[in-house]
């Protein structure tokens, strides 16, 4: 529960930090000149450009959440102060959770710090220093690059000691513009679903308000109501895994509509940021209690990552994501569906063959014969695999399918991944390590 407590706090940081950015680089006006909206936020946006500072993120959040006419109320409130440069970045605070009448309370402190092509991420734990791996950017200026919102379309009041600029936020353009950020939205998948994936046009945008001294004209604060963002959010959500569950399957169909049982509303959902410095000086120092902090374990056979989980389907051993779970398929031995991507598994015993798949090669001509209008690819060995890759299209979506071959004493085994073909190309490497890592009772 607290390794999910922290990365939805992480998440929500990066989104306030993104929120928060401005569009506008107008230069800050003179003494005489009016004050003006264009003014305030353009040289907001220049501070955020020195690569560095720190603020306080507090949160009030409160989600409904209905599975099978059972319902319950989840709430989040929490405080945490960032720091953050080019190089690391440092989250510390307190958070609450309720859910279902438990109250549970997490304190919070988590270094992440640049080392080679990714980062060193030094979590404490109850006392206690963890050492684990990410590719996640930490760059502090990520607000000046992500400079979205149209000031022109904002307004601007004022009252006795403040400036107050209102706007909001489209989120389809911010997100796109983050995950060159943050190593691409798949590596949400212990929320169980892939941002990077959905299509954000119609998502609610945001509502940010910017508060700034009436005599510095310094940023003071930002606060954001993202209620109508994320039920908007969790709406398309739905909809993407019940479309995708229906189709992926092909003409077997995996029919997964989570819309169906499943209902989630945000009645509020709240974060405001104060204590704003910019201060591209500034330093972000490991304690010297984290620097020998125990690797996290590695579960499973020695390849498999940390935060993999592992699934049996007979002889076979399958490690996914956290966030998969089992779903029913007709056509298929197992599936498995994170509510966006989806792996198939198909056992066939040997004995049905006879004659006609005596061995590995003779099963694979007999897959790709059985497949043809399909369109699949020639095979192909990847690390050894057996690997054949096709496009399924439904209406205006079209799926892509990874599929691995696999030979055990007994059976034959295809395990597909499957994802919307415009995100294939970013899932396709963690398809190929999911695959690399397939395993078998000896």
């Amino acid at each position: 529960m607290k390794r999910r407590i922290a990365f939805v706090l992480a998440l929500i940081m990066v989104l306030c930090v993104v929120l928060s950015a401005c569009g506008s680089t107008t230069p800050k006006p003179a003494e005489k000149e009016p004050v003006t909206k264009e003014a305030l936020l353009g040289a907001y946006k220049k501070k955020t450009e020195q690569s560095g500072g720190s603020y306080t993120m507090s949160m009030d959040a409160k989600i409904a959440v209905s599975v099978m006419g059972q319902s319950q109320d989840m709430e989040m409130t929490s405080e945490m102060k960032v720091e953050s440069n080019k190089e690391a970045a440092h989250i510390s605070g307190t958070a609450t959770t309720k859910v279902a009448g438990q109250t549970e309370n997490a304190d919070m402190d988590v270094y992440s710090i640049k080392s080679g092509d990714g980062f060193d991420v030094y979590t404490n734990t109850d006392g206690t220093w963890y050492k684990s791996r990410a590719v996640v950017n930490v760059d502090g200026n990520v607000q000046a690059v992500l400079s979205m919102q149209d000031v022109s379309s904002m307004t601007m009041t004022e009252t006795e000691n403040d400036y107050i600029v209102e706007g909001k936020a489209a989120l389809a353009e911010v997100f796109d513009a983050l995950k060159n950020y943050i190593g691409g939205f798949d590596e949400m998948d212990d929320l169980g679903f892939d941002l990077g994936s959905m299509d954000l046009k119609n998502v609610d945008p945001a509502k940010v308000t910017y508060h700034f001294d009436k005599k510095t004209q310094e940023p003071t604060g930002v606060d954001i109501d993202m209620a109508a963002c994320m039920n908007s959010l969790m709406q398309q959500l739905m909809k993407q895994a019940a479309g995708l569950g229906q189709q992926v399957g092909g003409d077997s169909g995996l029919n997964i509509d989570l819309s169906a049982f499943m209902k989630m509303k945000a009645e509020r959902f709240n974060i405001s940021i104060k204590d704003i410095v910019f201060d591209k000086n500034i330093k972000i120092e490991l304690p010297e209690a984290a620097k020998n902090a125990a690797e996290v374990q590695i579960i499973g056979p020695a390849n498999v990552p940390a935060g993999y989980e592992e699934f049996e389907v007979d002889e076979m051993r399958l490690y996914l994501p956290s966030g998969f779970s089992e779903q029913q398929a007709q056509g298929y031995t197992k599936a498995f569906t994170d509510g966006t991507n989806v792996v198939l598994v198909l056992k066939e015993e040997k004995s049905l063959f006879g004659n006609y798949a005596s061995n590995m090669e003779e099963y694979i001509q007999l897959v790709a014969e059985a497949n043809k209008s399909r369109g699949i690819t020639e095979v192909e060995y990847e690390n050894g695999r057996p690997v054949f890759e096709y496009e399924y299209t439904s209406g205006s979506n079209t799926y892509k399918y990874y599929s691995s071959l696999y030979e055990s004493d007994e059976a034959y085994w295809i395990v597909q991944f499957a994802c919307m073909k415009q995100t294939y190309d970013k899932l396709r490497p963690s398809f190929v390590n999911m695959a690399d890592i397939v395993s078998f009772d000896e």
